[in-house]
């Protein structure tokens, strides 16, 4: 009941995401759509499907449509046969050789289908953080061209004031430095602006984003972001349960198993029906050929032992008496036949040891990503949880720092502060706007990183 609960979860969470954002929804549509990979993924799960299929169609019975014509020569005459029928052939129990192999390939259709999703999900997460990314640069690019305009004005009355004698070219020049940094803040801004822009542009396969339909959401970044829903014990648990490459690593483990049970059948032993139904005959050629109705039936037995394998079968055929007219024609006849081979299959113990290590090699590999990915998903929760501290103080940090800006603005109108605290003030603020965005570019950072591990969405 926890696990359903659990499932029904997972799927409202995952039908929500991107639900309030139709900007970021078209964009991952669009590069989803537009990738060639996951065509060829979508071919990769037809192929298992179809493998199963051949695995599947091994457990039933191979029919065929026998004909057989044959012509000799005795010392003084020539002679044809023909047979005409239907053959059949069953295996009994293979050492369990065909379920193992069916398994084997159902498990390959799970992995191929993880793949895929796999590369859906790898779509999504690095058009949400091209996306953020962008949103970011335009926060600063807006926030900082605001600073930089403002801290012209004050530069050209700093001008004003020197060529007044008001101020000494000491302060001058500091109110040059000034406006230089906040301009090398705003170039930079406006460069990582375009750089951003064309990334997402490229992953989304677009020539603009005026080509999504719908407008570009504002404010997302100006404000601070919200907890996600889960602690980080929750989060760990959520990661065992959803991760598709501990998924993919589980799969690969049942795979070895069934690969070992496909190797170790052949130990086994196995058991093989055939048989046939039909007309057969023979005569010389100067006489007719009548063909009288036929059956046979084999029991055929095989296994492997030490290397070397014995292989015995009993056949029993048949044919209706009154139809044969010649009295020398055999009406029953019964077959024992029984071979032994020595040390005629070594390759056994080659595959034995090679599905051995292959165990070996898949339980290692589940149990070291699973302490690496438990790791990561850590490493992000605390790169989430601090970047949205950072990003609350470097918030009041920034209204604090324009508070005190429009305040020394409001003083240097009345001639108690110089034009330079002013400026000064300024570059502060745009100190303030850059790790302010960059704490909550990291947030979202940090929280696509939980949310590409656990498969779901956190806010």
């Amino acid at each position: 009941m926890k696990k359903v609960f659990l499932f029904i979860s997972i799927i409202f969470l995952f039908s929500e995401l991107f639900a309030s954002d139709e900007f970021l929804s078209t964009c991952i549509d669009t590069a989803i759509q537009r990738n060639k990979k996951l065509i060829a993924k979508e071919e990769e799960i037809v192929l298992a499907r179809r493998q199963t299929w051949v695995t599947t169609r091994s457990f039933l019975p191979n029919v065929y449509l026998q004909r057989k014509y044959s012509r000799g020569k005795t010392l003084n005459e020539e002679y044809q046969a023909e047979d005409l029928g239907l053959k059949l052939y069953q295996p009994l129990y293979d050492g369990g050789r065909l379920s193992a192999s069916h398994r084997y390939y159902s498990l390959a259709l799970e992995v191929a289908k993880l793949e895929h999703t796999k590369l859906k999900e790898e779509i999504i997460y690095k058009i949400k953080l091209a996306y953020y990314e962008y949103l970011s640069s335009i926060v600063e690019v807006s926030e900082i061209e605001e600073m930089f305009k403002e801290i012209d004005v004050y530069h050209k009355k700093v001008e004003n004031e020197f060529i007044a004698k008001a101020i000494s070219e000491l302060e001058l020049e500091e109110g040059k430095i000034f406006k230089q940094k906040v301009e090398n803040m705003y170039q930079k801004a406006k460069k990582s602006k375009i750089l951003a822009e064309e990334k997402l542009i490229k992953l989304i396969g677009i020539k603009s984003l005026d080509d999504i339909i719908f407008p570009l959401p504002s404010g997302i970044l100006k404000t601070v972001p919200k907890e996600i829903d889960f602690d980080l014990v929750i989060l760990k648990k959520l990661l065992i349960t959803n991760n598709i490459d501990l998924k993919k690593l589980d799969l690969n483990k049942n795979m070895a198993k069934a690969r070992d049970k496909m190797a170790g059948g052949k130990i086994y032993p196995k058991f093989y029906l055939e048989g046939f139904y039909g007309k057969s005959g023979e005569a010389f050629v100067k006489e007719p050929l009548k063909l009288s109705t036929v059956w046979s039936s084999m029991l055929r037995f095989s296994w492997l032992f030490g290397g070397s394998s014995v292989e015995s079968s009993y056949q029993k055929d048949k044919a209706i008496p009154r139809e044969i007219t010649d009295v020398s024609v055999r009406t029953e006849n019964t077959v024992l036949d029984t071979r032994l081979g020595l040390f005629d299959d070594m390759k056994y113990f080659v595959e034995k040891k090679e599905t051995d290590v292959i165990k070996l090699s898949a339980d290692a590999e589940y149990t070291e990503a699973k302490i690496v990915l438990l790791l990561e998903s850590e490493k992000f929760y605390n790169e989430y949880y601090y970047s949205l501290l950072d990003a609350r103080v470097n918030k009041g940090d920034l209204n604090l720092k324009k508070w005190r800006l429009n305040v020394l603005k409001k003083r240097n109108t009345l001639y108690e502060v110089s034009t330079i605290e002013v400026m000064d003030g300024i570059f502060k603020v745009s100190e303030a706007v850059i790790a302010y965005t960059r704490a909550v570019l990291q947030n979202y950072t940090a929280v696509t990183e939980l949310e590409k591990l656990l498969l779901i969405s956190l806010r």
